[in-house]
């Protein structure tokens, strides 16, 4: 072997992460993931609220604006669990959906609705689920 050669097994050797250093990056990346959808959650619901308080929207259009809230942020938790991954987006993304809408009924169910598990809740895991496919998609195929 060359001197030539030694040197870029060399170079190639240093660049390689542990296996632990990568795994523990991978799992804060997707919590942080996870933390920026529910961020969004939130953002979404006081803006939803102080719209309620303060102008002529009826209550009526809440169940339909927490699916659309659902649809996004699980998009948003997917997008970044894909980027975090690097590969298979659209299973990373619909994991991520998952997670986010098991999270959200777990809060619903001790919020003081109790863990019923009806239409509403499956239709709510089924939009997810698909928002973060969707956000998964888009997330392997964004370059950073």
């Amino acid at each position: 072997m060359s001197k030539n050669e030694n040197k870029q097994t060399i170079k190639k050797r240093e660049n390689v992460k542990p296996k632990k250093e990568i795994a523990n990056g991978t799992i804060l990346c997707m919590i942080k993931g996870m933390m920026i959808a529910y961020a969004v959650t939130c953002i979404i619901f006081i803006t939803y609220g102080i719209l309620l308080t303060y102008t002529d929207i009826t209550e009526e259009k809440i169940p339909l604006t927490a699916l659309c809230c659902t649809v996004i942020s699980a998009g948003i938790a997917g997008f970044d669990w894909a980027r975090c991954a690097k590969a298979r987006g659209i299973l990373w993304g619909i994991f991520a959906g998952l997670v986010y809408g098991v999270i959200l009924f777990v809060l619903d169910g001790i919020a003081g609705s109790g863990f019923n598990v009806v239409g509403s809740k499956g239709l709510m895991m089924l939009l997810a689920a698909a928002g973060g496919g969707v956000g998964g998609i888009l997330g392997i195929n964004m370059k950073k």
